[in-house]
């Protein structure tokens, strides 16, 4: 166990990987007060010991905000019918389609790179300017304010597939139907619990960040933007109203859908579906799959992810495709980045379980070895 001091023996290693070295100290995270920084994941030693108090959850809202949630979640299935009906009609035009890919790439890897590998796990160090960026990239994407989106996702690394983890598909009574809705509920019904994450708990660190307080509680203005832009370009591009809505419904929700449920099936599908190359803790049951990688950028990589959390690269064999890592690459080529945790072959190979030999590798833009 790796630490500047020894940390509680219950903090387990998937939450020791969502803090970053500069982590305050006496930070109470998942009921374990942490006396020192943590600079390094913890040992195996804690693979089957649960942190404290799983499920001391602050009740949600209440009704708002689950209408606010259902509008979210499923307000873009209609953008998805209007497209359908409109193929039967016209077809669509190549500008919805432009639109839709340019916006996907940003809000999709606002959220791979920021809100997961930057702001969650600390993967990088960005400049402040590229932090704001990312975050407001991340919060285009219609899964939540940047703050409350790492909330939770540190939450379910410090109980993967266990009591007290959010999406977990793995958690149902053992019924003839448990499997179905446990897919279901890692899918989208989890967003509908009654408990929501204590960001205070979960993620203070980015609670005490002026620019992500404010970037968070715009993420309404942010979700306008995502859907008025394409609209907007859709228009002073083509010139006619026609554009305008076209792009409105390629660009925005039929996009925003797509996104959404490829965020959707990396709780769900892989946790279920896959390969595990690589070990992680006994109850985690995450996995690689590899139909998810272009929607996903990289994040279906999940084995590795998990057997390493704060890893900036996901897809580390060959013809393992990882858009996001690559664009951090390019970042940190350019200098708005630093500090990247790039993966070591002797990282990979500690991790590799038997019988998955690592595959001969080809020259790749994203370095594993430094």
């Amino acid at each position: 166990m790796n630490a500047t001091s020894a940390a509680p023996s219950h903090l387990d290693d998937g939450e020791a990987g969502v803090l970053d070295d500069s982590t305050p100290l006496g930070l109470d995270v998942g009921g374990a007060l942490l006396t020192e920084r943590l600079t390094t994941l913890l040992g195996d030693d804690v693979d089957d010991v649960r942190p404290d108090s799983p499920d001391e959850r602050p009740p949600a809202p209440g009704r708002v905000q689950a209408l606010v949630t259902a509008l979210i979640v499923f307000g873009p299935l209609a953008g998805v019918v209007a497209a359908i009906v409109s193929l039967f009609g016209h077809g669509v035009d190549a500008l919805d389609l432009v639109l839709a890919v340019v916006f996907y790439a940003i809000a999709g890897h606002g959220v791979t790179a920021g809100f997961h590998r930057m702001l969650a796990h600390r993967g990088f160090k960005a400049r402040r300017g590229t932090k704001i960026a990312l975050s407001i990239a991340g919060s285009l994407a219609f899964e939540g304010a940047a703050i409350g989106w790492v909330a939770n996702h540190r939450q379910h690394h410090a109980y993967t597939d266990r009591p007290g983890d959010p999406h977990s598909p793995h958690l149902g009574d053992g019924g003839p139907w448990s499997k179905t809705k446990g897919a279901i509920h890692a899918h989208v019904g989890w967003l509908f619990d009654d408990r929501t994450t204590d960001v205070a708990r979960w993620a203070p660190d980015l609670a005490a960040d002026r620019d992500l307080v404010v970037i968070s509680n715009l993420f309404p203005v942010f979700c306008v933007v995502s859907l008025g832009l394409p609209a907007l370009l859709g228009w002073a591009i083509s010139g006619t109203a026609a554009g305008a809505l076209g792009a409105f419904v390629w660009a925005g929700l039929v996009r925003v859908f797509v996104l959404q449920h490829a965020t959707f099936a990396v709780n769900s599908v892989c946790h279920i579906w896959g390969k595990r190359p690589f070990r992680t803790r006994s109850a985690d049951r995450a996995t690689n799959f590899a139909p998810l990688a272009l929607l996903s950028m990289g994040e279906n990589w999940h084995n590795l992810h998990h057997s390493n959390p704060r890893l900036a690269r996901h897809g580390v064999d060959r013809r393992q495709l990882d858009s996001t890592a690559r664009f951090i690459r390019l970042l940190e080529l350019v200098g708005l980045v630093s500090q990247v945790r790039w993966p070591t072959r002797e990282q990979l190979d500690a991790k590799r379980n038997e019988g998955c030999r690592a595959p001969r590798r080809r020259r790749d833009v994203v370095p594993v070895d430094r």
